[in-house]
């Protein structure tokens, strides 16, 4: 990618698959609300864990989703969902601890167990399966070391979304063993063809000590600059992010936080409009790939990647893995796409449809060109 961003900067036209967020503006009234909170003054510290409006809007939020109980206690807002991520690791793993991560799996979440002094621990889905976590491939990697498992629904890179009934197994298998279960949802707003989002959310008053939620304001509502994010989880858990975050970062921009609440109160029309354009992508962008010699792409159930195998053309014009196969398109059709083994699958890359249709359509046809002159 770094690589891509020179020849970008050169003034060589790269069309680039790789970027993790929406390619629309910030809706208008979020964008007039942090310009409100500045000219109002709303420009200080507030409290670390983020200021009482924020927090009471999106307990608030969830309460009216999933009808639970659940209060300003319950929620922390940071800089963006990944320091949330992050802070879970930072309190609730120690040395030795092993945290099991579905694969492939957003790159960060190994190295904040990592960092923590954990042990990330792989659980590998299946391509037959939609690549969806399973009570099966969880279960089996349990020992008495493990501490507890991060989930991704809908998933980066894959898009998968895991069944409510199954996801419903895993909590009550988290909550027997005392092990915590922190359920990443950031894309929970993207899903396709009749696909429903299942969030432990809705269990939240059942299993209060177990269940950790982390969302974000980037994807649903294109605010990733602002970094804003947030958890839910038991008061005790939040107290103990709130320590750490108040000695690394302290709150969250207050303008940022302003505006996460106007996104909450007004953003749905928006959420919309980028829900059409990207079923509209991805209709056309499936079928293109799958037509393309050496190159199986399935249908993502949610987010806005694809995911498609490339292995078939290794081996060829001196690609041995998903680095070089990237690496081939950047050079041979000034196409970026990021490499699978990021993401702990090296037979895999991973394609945004965050990019406008007809640059889809113009950078798949220069990946078919490139394609065929590698097989002739």
């Amino acid at each position: 990618m770094n690589k891509a961003n020179d020849l970008i900067a050169k003034g060589i036209d790269i069309i680039d698959f790789g970027p993790g967020e929406p390619d629309f503006p910030t809706p208008g009234a979020i964008s007039a609300a942090a310009k409100k909170a500045i000219d109002d003054g709303f420009t200080k510290y507030t409290n670390a864990l983020g200021c009482n409006d924020l927090r009471k809007a999106i307990a608030r939020t969830y309460r009216k989703r999933y009808g639970i109980e659940l209060g300003p206690e319950h929620v922390i807002a940071g800089t963006g969902g990944k320091q949330e991520l992050f802070n879970l690791m930072l309190a609730l793993v120690s040395d030795g601890d092993e945290v099991i991560i579905p694969s492939p799996y957003w790159v960060s979440f190994p190295d904040q167990v990592t960092f923590a002094g954990g042990t990330p621990v792989f659980a590998h889905t299946r391509a037959a399966e939609g690549f969806r976590p399973s009570l099966r491939c969880i279960e089996r990697l349990a020992t008495e070391k493990t501490r507890g498992m991060i989930i991704n629904s809908p998933a980066n890179p894959t898009g998968a979304v895991i069944p409510e009934d199954e996801l419903r197994r895993i909590v009550e298998l988290c909550h027997a063993r005392g092990w915590f279960l922190v359920f990443d949802e950031t894309y929970e707003f993207f899903l396709y063809d009749g696909v429903p989002h299942a969030s432990p959310a809705k269990w939240f008053n059942e299993f209060p000590e177990t269940i950790i939620v982390v969302n974000s304001m980037s994807k649903t509502y294109s605010m990733t600059g602002w970094r804003l994010g947030y958890a839910i989880a038991d008061a005790e858990i939040v107290s103990g992010l709130g320590k750490i975050q108040s000695h690394s970062t302290s709150n969250p921009s207050s303008i940022s936080q302003f505006a996460a609440i106007e996104a909450l109160q007004s953003g749905d029309e928006e959420i919309r409009k980028m829900l059409d354009a990207y079923i509209e992508r991805r209709r056309w962008l499936v079928p293109a790939l799958n037509s393309i010699p050496g190159i199986e792409c399935r249908l993502p159930d949610g987010a806005f990647y694809v995911f498609p195998k490339v292995s078939q053309l290794y081996g060829k014009g001196g690609i041995t893995d998903s680095t070089t196969f990237a690496a081939y398109l950047l050079d041979a059709a000034r196409v970026a796409v990021v490499p699978g083994v990021a993401f702990g699958a090296d037979d895999y890359v991973r394609i945004s449809y965050a990019v406008s249709l007809p640059r889809i359509q113009e950078g798949v046809g220069r990946i078919q060109e490139a394609l065929a002159r590698l097989n002739s």
